[in-house]
């Protein structure tokens, strides 16, 4: 009987100590995983209830900066995607409602430059 990950092709499956398929998420040492309804895990943009997440290739939950095409995206330490004011160290920036950082744009009265950074007030 198989257990822990298994690869079927080109998808993986993490399988319990009795053999059942996990569904849902999974810590596995100190990275969280998600195994879609059908066992296999997921990559790529991942919408749980009403949180997204952003799940690396390799299936690991992504936190911290993320850039995806052009775009950047702060996953917060428990994964879920950051919206509205962030102040990562001494710096200040904006993430728009679908995640994407504001840059070179006033929002309301806080101008963010090219690099997302509040840089002056009007």
């Amino acid at each position: 009987m198989a257990t822990g990950w298994l690869q079927l092709g080109s998808t993986w499956y993490y399988l319990k100590s009795n053999g059942a398929m996990v569904t849902g998420w999974l810590l596995d040492g100190k990275t969280w995983y998600y195994l879609k309804s059908s066992g296999a895990m997921a990559t790529g943009w991942l919408l749980d209830g009403k949180t997204w997440y952003y799940l690396k290739s390799n299936g690991a939950m992504a936190t911290g900066w993320l850039l995806d095409g052009k775009t950047w995206y702060y996953l917060k330490s428990n994964g879920a995607m950051a919206t509205g004011w962030l102040k990562d160290g001494s710096r200040w920036y904006y993430l728009r409602d679908n995640g994407a950082m504001a840059s070179n744009t006033w929002i309301g009265k806080y101008y963010v430059n090219k690099s997302g950074v509040w840089t002056r007030t009007r």
